[in-house]
């Protein structure tokens, strides 16, 4: 699988001789305790620190400044949720049709389109993060980077936001998330996760490769989602062969 972007031996904060390569369409979780460096990490993939001599970019896909959209906290240039959204694309020189199909389509797709006319200060948290989202991914970036964004929100948003994301990948969007926790993994599909501990990959791969290595991610303060943690233990007492990430899942495997 080609990469969209790596970083090769990088010396900053925590981080020395460090190396990672981004492969293409792919919706990657980069996670680790306080001080990991995950959120350095994304700063550095966003261009926001001077070190691009350690940065290398697929140039047939990341063509400009543009095509790289950074996400760190709910920010806002405007009072309405429609003029933060167009901001985004009139910026671009984009004419008034195009803006207005544009703001159309991704409201439907992440559920806001009866919040366009609203002022921001009336959104709850979960409406600012979709409208904040929009805003970032409006004029179709090709890498989306996005600092704990699911830190609030309950299970059953963080399900439904996961599965936004995993249609932005649909749309060649690379996405790349870092957390604190490991909860709203368990809402992808063939994601991949880095581990990281005192700016060093500790563990990576497939999200049931890493999530198995319960030992290490405990060591380092992580825990493992509730159904993945039961599943282990279960699998330890050989009373389930697998991770279910459902409880009815869990309850089918029990049964056979």
């Amino acid at each position: 699988m080609s990469s969209l972007v790596s970083v090769d031996n990088l010396m900053l904060g925590p981080f020395t001789k460090f190396s990672i390569e981004i492969p293409l369409n792919s919706l990657v979780f980069v996670t680790g305790s306080n001080n990991s460096g995950k959120s350095l990490l994304l700063k550095v993939l966003a261009g926001l620190v001077n070190v691009k001599n350690k940065i290398t970019y697929d140039k047939e896909i990341i063509k400009s400044d543009n095509d790289i959209s950074y996400m760190a906290s709910l920010t806002f240039n405007y009072d309405t949720v429609l003029k933060n959204i167009r901001y985004s694309v009139e910026r671009l020189g984009y004419d008034d049709d195009k803006i207005n199909v544009l703001v159309r389509d991704i409201a439907k797709d992440l559920h806001i389109t009866n919040l366009l006319n609203k002022n921001i200060k009336d959104l709850n948290e979960y409406e600012k993060l979709r409208v904040c989202l929009a805003s970032k991914i409006v004029s179709n970036p090709k890498l989306l980077l996005l600092d704990d964004p699911c830190l609030f929100l309950s299970p059953i948003e963080k399900e439904e936001f996961m599965g936004f994301l995993e249609q932005l990948r649909t749309r060649g969007i690379t996405i790349i998330i870092s957390t604190s926790t490991l909860e709203e993994v368990i809402y992808t599909i063939n994601s991949i996760i880095y581990v990281l501990d005192k700016g060093e990959i500790v563990s990576s791969g497939e999200m049931l490769e890493v999530l198995s290595n319960d030992s290490l991610l405990n060591k380092i303060g992580l825990e493992l989602p509730f159904m993945v943690d039961l599943s282990v233990k279960l699998e330890y007492y050989n009373l389930t062969d697998k991770i279910n990430m459902s409880p009815l899942g869990m309850v089918e495997s029990l049964w056979k």
